[in-house]
């Protein structure tokens, strides 16, 4: 039987000797062992490390479930902060490439965004500050891709309400100057000269310095 003869604290130190060694496996055998037993001192840090083991091991789901498991049962503890950031860099991991569903994503941000202001001025705070970011900019990428998709499609109005979608929600992200452009051209290619030298101007004035500016000034595309 695995930990024979050995007590909760001998193997939770084996536990957490296997992490340092980056032995995944080996580390969740004995800290899903310690988990179970009851009245352990570091219950709440066991639990963690548990958690932050299934994310090393790339099981995201479970280590969502685990980090949500500290909260629930640790909400007082020291843990809080980093279960709380787990759940969200766990729900980053899961958000999928932007041509499939983007609940992860939507998840994620929201996740996110609630670390960073629950932990506003910390490290946790800062770091799950950039991750939402980061979802902010995929859900923009997802709706400009969907646009280009329709404008390569010759399908310009449905490609300009995407394009659109990115400048009104997404009014922050990097992909607002990329739909700006493409605006341009779709309106040049329905023959609305005068909205694509609308679009044609607001980029360049309020987005000089970007790539997509860049192309515009050079005439490309």
């Amino acid at each position: 039987m695995p930990f024979q003869g050995m007590t909760v604290q001998e193997v939770y130190n084996l536990g957490v000797q296997a992490m340092l060694e980056e032995n995944w496996d080996a580390a969740f055998d004995a800290l899903d062992m310690v988990v179970i037993q009851a009245g352990f001192e570091h219950a709440a840090e066991a639990r963690l490390r548990l958690a932050q083991v299934e994310y090393a091991r790339e099981n995201y789901l479970e280590s969502r479930a685990e980090y949500q498991r500290v909260l629930d049962r640790f909400p007082a503890d020291s843990t809080a902060p980093h279960a709380s950031l787990g759940i969200c860099r766990s729900l980053a991991e899961l958000s999928p490439i932007t041509d499939r569903d983007q609940s992860f994503t939507r998840q994620a941000r929201t996740q996110c965004r609630q670390v960073a202001s629950d932990y506003a001025g910390t490290v946790v705070g800062l770091r799950a500050s950039e991750i939402a970011a980061d979802m902010y900019d995929k859900l923009a990428e997802q709706d400009y891709n969907t646009g280009l998709h329709y404008l390569k499609r010759n399908l310009v109005d449905s490609a300009i309400l995407y394009f659109e979608e990115v400048e009104d929600t997404y009014s922050d992200s990097s992909w607002v100057p990329w739909a700006v452009l493409r605006k341009v051209e779709a309106f040049e290619r329905i023959g609305y000269m005068r909205d694509a030298d609308e679009e044609r101007a607001k980029l360049l004035r309020l987005y000089p310095d970007s790539e997509p500016a860049r192309l515009l000034d050079n005439g490309g595309r």
